[in-house]
């Protein structure tokens, strides 16, 4: 691009390379609280939400991933090559858990780098159903 904006798929290559390289451990333990969460399931899915949100934000809350994904999300951006415009946080909008698993945004330039760490998948049966992925998938697109 002329203004020397890197191409959509070059930005979401290097942020995904460097969560992938430099916080592989903190990818290990997001799916070790995913899998926790699904351990006190009695089957291999539940209808709940509540059973899946809350205690996945207390697991990583309690291994310390929770207060490492923002250092993450920032190494992300960086190297995007484009800068944050202010420290993120372990909280909303920076970090949020979901039935899905952990959404990490950002704003670079005009448009937001959003990440997702799947670790859930949401069925939508009647009733809607929670299922564990058995792995965390790292999902990214710039909005």
């Amino acid at each position: 691009m002329t203004d020397g904006t890197p191409p959509t798929s070059a930005v979401i290559d290097e942020a995904e390379r460097v969560l992938r390289e430099d916080h592989e451990r903190l990818l290990t333990v997001v799916g070790q609280c995913a899998d926790a969460v699904a351990a006190e399931w009695d089957g291999d899915s539940v209808t709940d939400r509540d059973r899946v949100v809350p205690p996945f934000a207390h697991a990583l809350d309690g291994s310390g991933a929770l207060s490492s994904l923002p250092r993450a999300l920032a190494d992300a951006v960086t190297a995007t090559g484009w800068p944050m415009a202010a420290p993120p946080v372990a909280a909303p909008p920076y970090v949020v858990v979901t039935a899905e698993g952990v959404v990490l945004r950002a704003t670079i330039g005009d448009q937001r780098l959003v990440i997702l760490l799947r670790t859930f998948e949401v069925v939508a049966d009647d009733p809607t159903r929670y299922v564990r992925t058995g792995d965390v998938a790292v999902e990214i697109e710039i909005r």
